[in-house]
């Protein structure tokens, strides 16, 4: 009976379907798929893994040379705004000092003009001291009254006078603002003493127009003498003063004259 039994299985089995061997055959391949896709997503997901770790250190690479050359860049910036800044610090330190010496000359070309215009000018005053001296001769009153002659000599002289006092006095004033100090009180004390030898002298014509001694024969010889020496005086302060400011080896101050100072001691 067993053998029986073993028989019905055997004919059973070897009478199964077609489609039965396919649909098992279809279904281990769908289990294959299922395995290959399961190993390729896997696959995958670590690729993608690895790639990402690979981009974000690709990205911090990046990063970082990005900041050292943002460093780099800022440095040579940095560097080159101060190298600018000293080579328009020097470009100014450089015009201002061209400014400074520019105006120096100026400075020393204006003195110097008003200084020797000055000294011009006063010896053409001192110049009037032998003509007055000449006409004032004498011991006053005359026996004979001046003539009509005389008297529009004495007239004449006299304006001569005031008229170059004036210009000698206006140049001592310029003097005075374009300094310095020391040729600036020089200037000061050669106009006073002008002042007092126009004065004394406008005096003395006046008398000798009444035929008259003069009261004040001393004063103006004291005016004359001191004429001559501050005259002297102002020529040697101006020449130190015009020497230490300039390059120049002669003079730029002409010396003054020696007065003609016989008539002072009429």
């Amino acid at each position: 009976m067993f053998l029986d039994l073993t028989h019905a299985a055997a004919a059973t089995a070897s009478m199964t379907p077609w489609w039965g061997t396919a649909l098992g055959a279809g279904i281990g391949a769908v289990g294959a798929g299922v395995v290959t896709a399961s190993v390729a997503y896997i696959n995958n997901r670590a690729n993608r893994k690895q790639l990402d770790k690979q981009l974000a250190a690709q990205q911090a690479m990046l990063e970082q040379q990005l900041e050292a050359q943002r460093d780099q860049m800022a440095k040579q910036l940095d560097a080159q705004l101060k190298i600018a800044g000293m080579n328009n610090e020097a470009n100014h330190l450089r015009d201002r000092e061209g400014q400074q010496s520019e105006l120096r000359k100026w400075q020393l070309e204006t003195r110097r003009d008003s200084y020797v215009d000055f000294v011009v000018a006063v010896e053409k005053l001192r110049d009037t001291i032998a003509a007055a001296g000449r006409l004032l001769a004498g011991t006053w009153p005359l026996p004979e009254p001046p003539s009509e002659a005389d008297l529009s000599e004495l007239q004449h002289l006299e304006t001569l006078i005031v008229s170059l006092y004036e210009e000698a006095f206006q140049r001592a004033q310029v003097v005075r603002l374009t300094g310095p100090d020391g040729v600036a009180d020089c200037a000061k004390n050669l106009g006073d003493t002008m002042t007092d030898y126009v004065t004394f002298s406008s005096e003395r014509f006046r008398a000798s127009r009444r035929n008259e001694h003069s009261e004040v024969l001393r004063e103006w010889q004291e005016a004359v003498r001191g004429m001559n020496r501050l005259l002297q005086e102002f020529v040697n302060t101006a020449y130190t003063v015009v020497k230490l400011t300039s390059s120049e080896p002669e003079s730029p101050v002409p010396p003054p004259r020696n007065a003609d100072v016989s008539s002072v001691a009429t």
